[in-house]
């Protein structure tokens, strides 16, 4: 074997290498809120069904959003390129996450954890044990006992009483979605100058321990044992302070492991931890149809 030879062979096995551990695996954000209507386009519980039903045709199976971070910082070595892969979260944490809603208007509007139930019955052998998906919830009761009044019904259904036995279930998970959302809503909101609308505006120290650990802690006193871990940004708002220098620097302070955007890109071995991407239902795909596209273009 010649000297160029025995090269060609070793840049070919090392490619080979990185082919196998290479992954690019979407992570779907739906929000519970989203239900003013009853198809798909109105209702984020209808597209979680349907998108179901997708993402099985496609041959993906769910993987735990846990497992994925695992791989993604180094924690586990399961190799994720052999299969394709989808990971699920939700947003803001309103009962309807966990609880079935009926409504004169609507009628019976399944919970995401019925849906899923739903699923994991149907296709007992794609189920690894782990949760299907992470409900990223708001931590200050007050923060929702105000937003259930200003941006729902006011019939008391942003809770947290089911966040224990949604958590123990081991369906879905429980991560953490900010203090209070710096929400417009809100008549006060732990941000100094008092700006609302934007996670954007945490960027200091102060603001950013508040909606990020005290945040944490506060849902883990709900849970009475550690929570995911994970943060999602309100918004898919990153500040630069937060992705730089609190996450990355202060992880023994804060607790958390990873922290997701709404970037509508797959994640892969490159990604950021303090940057994960996720893509929104509404958003990113808005049909079954376009997230069967999504989901061939990264296969």
């Amino acid at each position: 074997m010649t000297l160029i030879e025995s090269a060609t062979r070793r840049v070919a096995a090392s490619f080979r290498r990185r082919s196998r551990t290479s992954y690019a695996i979407p992570v779907l954000c739906y929000h519970g809120l989203h239900a003013p209507g009853t198809t798909y386009a109105e209702n984020d519980h209808t597209a979680l069904a349907e998108d179901l039903r997708v993402i099985d045709s496609a041959g993906f199976r769910v993987l735990p959003l846990p497992a994925l971070i695992d791989t993604l910082t180094g924690m586990s070595t399961v190799e994720l390129a052999e299969s394709r892969f989808v990971c699920l979260s939700f947003d803001d944490g309103p009962d309807v996450d966990y609880i079935d809603y009926s409504d004169a208007r609507l009628g019976l509007v399944k919970s995401f954890r019925r849906i899923l139930e739903e699923y994991r019955d149907a296709h007992p052998e794609t189920h690894s044990g782990g949760p299907l998906a992470v409900s990223f919830v708001i931590a200050s009761r007050e923060a929702r006992t105000i937003l259930d009044r200003t941006c729902i019904a006011g019939r008391g259904d942003w809770r947290d009483s089911w966040w224990s036995e949604c958590s123990s279930e081991g369906l879905i998970a429980i991560g953490n979605h900010s203090w209070d959302h710096v929400h417009p809503s809100l008549p006060y909101v732990e941000q100094r100058t008092q700006q609302k609308g934007s996670f954007l505006a945490i960027d200091s120290y102060r603001d950013a321990n508040v909606q990020v650990r005290i945040a944490r802690v506060a849902i883990e006193q709900v849970l009475g044992h550690p929570s995911t871990r994970l943060f999602a940004y309100p918004y898919g708002d990153v500040p630069e302070y937060l992705v730089d220098e609190y996450f990355p620097k202060l992880q023994f302070e804060h607790g958390h492991v990873a922290a997701f955007t709404t970037a509508g890109e797959p994640v892969t071995r490159e990604s950021n931890r303090w940057g994960v991407p996720r893509y929104v239902c509404g958003q990113h795909w808005r049909t079954p149809d376009e997230l069967a596209a999504l989901l061939r273009g990264l296969s």
